[in-house]
Order: C-alpha cells, then structure tokens, then sequence
C-alpha cells in the first residue's frame, strides 16, 4: 500500500504543539497564581481573626476589671473603655501581621466595635480585611479574580449568670416516666419567683391539689405532664437544650490527697462556720442548729441530708475581687451524683446556689419554707404539704466572667 504526502500537510504537529505547550502553561500560571491567591486569602483571614480576637479580648479583660453590674441592668453605658480599647487593641494586631485597618469598613480595611443591649448583650469588634495578590500571569485576563475581602466577627459577652437564668434547672433529658428532669410535687402552693422553670428533658407535675406559680419567668420543657397541679402560667415545650458550657461552674483545687486546697477539710460541720470553703468527705446529715454566711459547702464524695429537726441559717459568700477557694454565689455544690435532700421547716434558711448537675435534689417541706437561690440538678423535685417559695435573684448569685466567642 503506498502512501502519499502532500506538502500543504507539513507543520501541522507544530501548530498542535505550540497550542498544547500554550495550554499546558495556561493551566501552569493558572496553577501558580490560584495557589497563591489561596494562600494569601488564608493569611488574610488568620490576621482578621487574629486582630478581632484580640480586640475581643481587650473588652473582655476591661469588662472583667471593671465594677460588678447584675447581667439584667448591664447596658452599653457599663461597657466603658472596653469598645475604645477593643478597636485599639485591634489595629495593633493588624499592624503585627502587616495591615493596616482605619475605623471605616467601606473600604474593607477596618475595624468597627459596636455594642448591644436589647436584643441581647454584647459587644461585637467587625474586622475587614482586603488584599491583592500580585502575578505575572492571570492578573492579565483576571484582575479581579486574584482580590479577597475577609471578615471576622469576635462577640464579647459580659458577665451573667448561667444556665439561662431560669430559677429552677433540671438537667435530665429523659422522657416524663416517673421523676425525669423537673418535677412540682406536693399539695401546697409552690412559687418560683424571679426566674423560671427549665428542664432539658420532663416538666411534670405530681400532686392531688397543689399549685405551680412561676414569677418572672416562664416553665419550659421537652417534655410536658402536668399531673394534677394547677399551673399559672401553663408550661409550654421548648426545644432548646442546655449544654455543659451553658451551666459549667470549676470546681475547688484538690491536692494530691483529695484535699480542697485553702479549704477547711472535714468530716462534719460545727455548729458555727466562719467564711469559706468547707470541703466534705462522706455523707453529711444535718440535725442539729447550725448557723454560716460567706460559705460554700462541698460534697466530695457522699450526700447532704437535712430533715428540718433543726435551726440552720447558711448563706453564700457574694462577689469580691478575690473569693477564692469559697465560690461566690454558690452554697452547695455536689459534683458526683450523690444526693441533696432538704426537707425543711420554717426555721430553715438557705441562701445561695444549689449545684448538683449530676445529682437528684429535693427540696420539700411541711412548713412554709423559703429557699434563696438557683437549683441546678439532674432530677429537681420541689414542693411539699404546705408552701414553698424558691426565690431567685440573679443580680446575687453565682456569676460567670466575660468571655468571647469567633462569632464569624
């Protein structure tokens, strides 16, 4: 078979090469210059996160040092210097990792702190970032595909209690099948004054003629089995669902040995406790006249019982530059499950929080009691034959500090 060559065919595998070497280096510029738009986007981002973080740690650092305000009459007007040192602090941030931000954010250069106090509490320090990667090669035909604009959001929160302020915090998510989350119990008239009622799992009532009676606050629930109480207002179902972080509280130092460092390490109580923190090994019964102010009582490793056959008078300590190793705001604090029983009278009183996040606590009566504080526990029942009254100032009790989030 013979085959024939023109010469109108000569050079054709160099045309297809030369286009093939300019494709070829097309996707090499485009390869070269797309990493490093990516990889100076990226730096960009890090220096917005890096310059609002510090701003937001700045305000955190001037709320924490400034003077105590109760979280529901904070405004922006307490928030003082922290916005002026945010954006300060900021912009030297910036100015370390090579940008510099003015105050305007139109030009997607800046940094902007704002404050807000009605629609929630915080302060929110805006940093834009702007950069253009310099090429030899797609900045031609792309200019615009090689410029980033970032931004962070970095949100400061003051202080405030925790567990979302409600009065009364049960913490069991299960269904309601007997005593699951918060249980109103009893025959009398239960009030819950200046916070509500929150269970992450069953809100239940359980008794022949009692009421529920919420003041300030709302019953909120998964769960929802109102038994035979009469409710004011109704309990309502709710999906939101508390987290460790939303009601988590440190715990005191121990040593080596099990022993609350600075704390006084006991087996029982005496009748008269001076300030601080009391760290308790084993079980502790309460039955006899016991008075304390300033105190929290730890309960390493057993549970607490009193059944009202005494006069005992305790209050938490409140807050002060430096309480340490007792807990402001905190009068028991139980942290492995045992459990709490105050079955009182009316010549009980008890001032502060009850925190028992993994224990069952019950709080009843045959008297009129009065209990001062917030409860927080796994399983909650309260109530009792006559009248009981949990009463719930948030301005007194246990506080978390300023803290930040990346917001975006």
């Amino acid at each position: 078979m013979n085959n024939q060559y023109y010469k109108s065919e000569q050079g054709q595998a160099i045309v297809y090469l030369v286009l093939g070497i300019v494709v070829f280096f097309g996707f090499v510029a485009l390869a070269i210059d797309g990493g490093m738009a990516l990889a100076d986007r990226r730096n960009s981002q890090n220096a917005a996160d890096s310059a609002s973080l510090a701003g937001g740690g700045e305000a955190a650092r001037i709320l924490e040092q400034a003077a105590p305000v109760c979280y529901k009459n904070w405004t922006c007007g307490d928030a003082g210097s922290a916005v002026a040192h945010a954006d300060i602090a900021a912009k030297a941030r910036a100015t370390q990792n090579a940008f510099n931000l003015d105050n305007n954010l139109n030009d997607h250069n800046g940094v902007d702190t704002t404050c807000e106090d009605v629609n929630g509490k915080y302060i929110d320090v805006t940093v834009y970032i702007s950069a253009t990667t310099q090429s030899n090669f797609l900045q031609i035909l792309l200019p615009n595909a090689l410029h980033n604009e970032v931004e962070a959001v970095t949100r400061v929160h003051p202080a405030q209690p925790i567990g979302i302020d409600a009065a009364v915090i049960g913490l069991n998510p299960g269904i309601c099948n007997g005593q699951d989350g918060v249980t109103v119990n009893g025959s009398g008239e239960t009030q819950v004054i200046g916070g509500g009622i929150f269970s992450n799992g069953c809100l239940q009532g359980n008794g022949a003629a009692g009421s529920a009676i919420v003041i300030g606050g709302t019953a909120e629930g998964h769960f929802i089995s109102e038994g035979n109480l009469s409710w004011n207002p109704d309990p309502t179902q709710t999906t939101e669902t508390l987290q460790t972080s939303d009601f988590y509280i440190p715990p005191p130092t121990l040593d080596a040995h099990g022993n609350c460092i600075g704390g006084n390490n006991v087996n029982n109580l005496p009748n008269n406790l001076t300030p601080g923190l009391w760290c308790v090994k084993g079980n502790l019964n309460i039955n006899k006249d016991m008075t304390g102010t300033g105190v929290t009582i730890y309960m390493k490793n057993g549970h607490l019982t009193y059944n009202g056959n005494a006069s005992v008078t305790l209050s938490a300590p409140t807050a002060s530059p430096n309480p340490a190793p007792a807990i402001p705001g905190v009068l028991f604090y139980i942290p492995n499950g045992t459990a709490l029983t105050l079955d009182g009278t009316s010549d009980d009183n008890f001032t502060g929080m009850i925190y028992a996040p993994k224990s069952d606590i019950q709080l009843t009566g045959n008297a009129d009691n009065v209990f001062n504080g917030q409860v927080i526990g796994w399983n909650v029942k309260v109530g009792g034959t006559n009248n009981m009254v949990v009463n719930y100032d948030d301005c007194s009790g246990f506080v978390r500090q300023p803290y930040i989030e990346l917001y975006r």
